[in-house]
């Protein structure tokens, strides 16, 4: 199975579609967070299922802030 990451901006009309009919009432509930290996942000983004391809659909980022971590 083949996985692609794409912005949610981006998004060719066909993968509108099916984002829609996979999620008519929302997506807010499926959404995680996952952080780009070279980049200092953390995605919220959304998986979408089609065929032989999983498409990871970024909705949005914001900076990795360590400086608000609680470390014991």
């Amino acid at each position: 199975m083949k996985n692609l990451i794409v912005s949610y901006d981006k998004l060719s009309s066909e993968l509108n579609e099916a984002l829609r009919s996979t999620y008519p009432d929302g997506f807010g509930h499926k959404t995680f967070e996952f952080k780009m290996p070279t980049r200092n942000e953390i995605w919220t983004a959304l998986r979408l299922q089609l065929k032989d391809i999983t498409y990871i659909i970024k909705l949005e980022a914001r900076e990795k802030n360590i400086d608000n971590l609680d470390l014991l």
